[in-house]
């Protein structure tokens, strides 16, 4: 009779570890870099046309990740966003002679992102994994003499947990980020030093810096309830 009674419990134990070791955020609710609870970033664009390489071209690639100001992606990252095929929209031109602002609107295909464990969203054991379903940046580029001097741009972005089980329905609702234009190739200074790596190979493309970045997390159903809701149904 004991060996009957440990086997089930045996069974338990092990649900139990498989259904926790499942990534789901550990927490919903909103990050920011305003109140502190998350990082902000630094962020390169590669120019993937390796034959014509330049800012704005279908296919320029993002890797972005948090900076504490020392080291890069101890919290969070996000990588693989591609320009779509569309590319740029030009949505305002204010420039009379060669100066003035230009605004674009750009929408990204593609690209995952990583959560640390170590925050608040995490369990503490169990990093979280995810792709981006959508990745749009509004951005106005201000030029003098015809040459550009600088840039700020506004980024919104959404995405999802695979990893976790459909039935919580865990997303990233809602995220925005501020960018800064930082270095492009081509410019009299040399490039800065703790940046993220070009991806797609390049040699060449532009660097940002990200900050007030605000994210939501939600899920339709706690992670918890999940849980033991999976487990009681195995003994139905």
């Amino acid at each position: 009779m004991k060996k009957l009674l440990m086997i089930p419990a045996v069974i338990a134990v092990m649900i139990l570890a498989g259904v926790a070791a499942a990534q789901c955020p550990h927490t919903m609710g909103y990050w920011s870099t305003q109140d502190g609870t998350m990082l902000g970033g630094r962020v390169s664009e590669a120019w993937c046309d390796l034959a014509t390489p330049g800012a704005g071209e279908t296919g320029n690639t993002e890797n972005a990740q948090s900076w504490d100001g020392a080291d890069l992606g101890t919290q969070w990252k996000a990588w693989g966003m591609a320009i779509d095929a569309v590319g740029p929209t030009l949505i305002a031109d204010n420039v009379i002679g060669g100066n003035g602002t230009r605004t674009w609107r750009t929408s990204y295909v593609g690209g995952q992102f990583w959560l640390s464990a170590a925050n608040t969203w995490g369990d503490g054991v169990n990093d979280l994994y995810g792709d981006l379903t959508s990745y749009n940046v509004v951005a106005t580029k201000t030029y003098i003499g015809g040459n550009l001097v600088g840039a700020s741009a506004n980024v919104d972005f959404t995405g999802n947990f695979p990893d976790c089980p459909a039935a919580n329905g865990c997303e990233i609702r809602f995220a925005i980020a501020n960018a800064l234009f930082v270095w492009a190739s081509g410019f009299p200074t040399g490039m800065p030093a703790d940046y993220p790596p070009f991806l797609c190979d390049a040699n060449a493309g532009e660097l940002f810096d990200a900050c007030c970045i605000v994210m939501e997390i939600y899920c339709v159903i706690g992670t918890e309830d999940s849980t033991w809701g999976a487990v009681k149904g195995l003994y139905r």
